[in-house]
């Protein structure tokens, strides 16, 4: 799948500007990619503003350019038509509406596989009266079909549902770790306001405990009537 677009990618920068000077005189829609899923069903309508076409072919550009439908016109209708290999009974074209001068087709290829990722692009034969030839005139950049085995639509409401999924995660995820915030700041106030330093202990100062010396010498007594019998 990677390789085909890169192919048109690159199929867009390298085709010929003269080519893409012709696309004045015939467009073609889609311009833009088509996502489709196996087995579905697209369209493109090819349209010129010149009278007098000869032929309508539709070509896939990779890997190499092959023609897969073929309309040779006669007065603006379709005379015959030619499906290329792999495409026979899966490609059907109707003339489209035409709000002005010109013509145009409506090409619907059906039953789309994976192998028909691919750009797909118009071309219109005129016959050029001065040179008395045949001019070719192509539809650039073309139309890119990419086709997938699930429905594109199923998967952009899969990567939506994903990024939803993922979304309310992370705010499931933040709303919890602002909760946790929340109660450690709490408990943390809590803690100062019942928090009380222990305050230091002053060392006591007492002062010495002299004890009473006993001298022999010496006698006290607290009786007086002591000391007058000795006397």
């Amino acid at each position: 799948m990677k390789a085909h677009w890169w192919s048109c990618v690159l199929g867009f920068l390298f085709m010929p500007s003269g080519v893409t000077l012709s696309a004045s005189k015939v467009s073609q829609d889609p311009k833009s990619i088509s996502l489709m899923k196996v087995n579905s069903s697209a369209e493109i309508t090819c349209s010129t503003l010149r009278l007098d076409p000869m032929s309508l072919s539709l070509h896939r550009r990779f890997p190499d350019t092959k023609q897969i439908a073929y309309l040779a016109l006669k007065n603006g209708q379709v005379s015959k038509t030619t499906q290329g290999a792999g495409f026979h009974g899966r490609i059907h074209a109707v003339p489209s509406q035409q709000t002005g001068d010109g013509h145009g087709f409506t090409v619907h290829l059906s039953l789309l596989g994976l192998e028909d990722t691919n750009l797909y692009y118009c071309s219109w034969e005129f016959f050029k009266k001065e040179t008395a030839t045949p001019e070719t005139l192509s539809s650039v950049p073309g139309t890119v079909i990419i086709v997938r085995e699930r429905d594109p639509q199923e998967e952009c409401r899969g990567h939506i549902l994903d990024r939803i999924l993922f979304g309310l995660s992370v705010a499931a995820f933040c709303v919890v770790l602002f909760l946790c915030v929340a109660a450690l700041i709490v408990r943390r106030k809590r803690f100062r306001r019942r928090f009380r330093p222990a305050r230091p202990n002053r060392p006591q100062h007492s002062c010495p405990q002299h004890g009473v010396q006993h001298d022999p010498y010496l006698m006290t007594s607290v009786n007086s009537s002591y000391f007058r019998g000795i006397l």
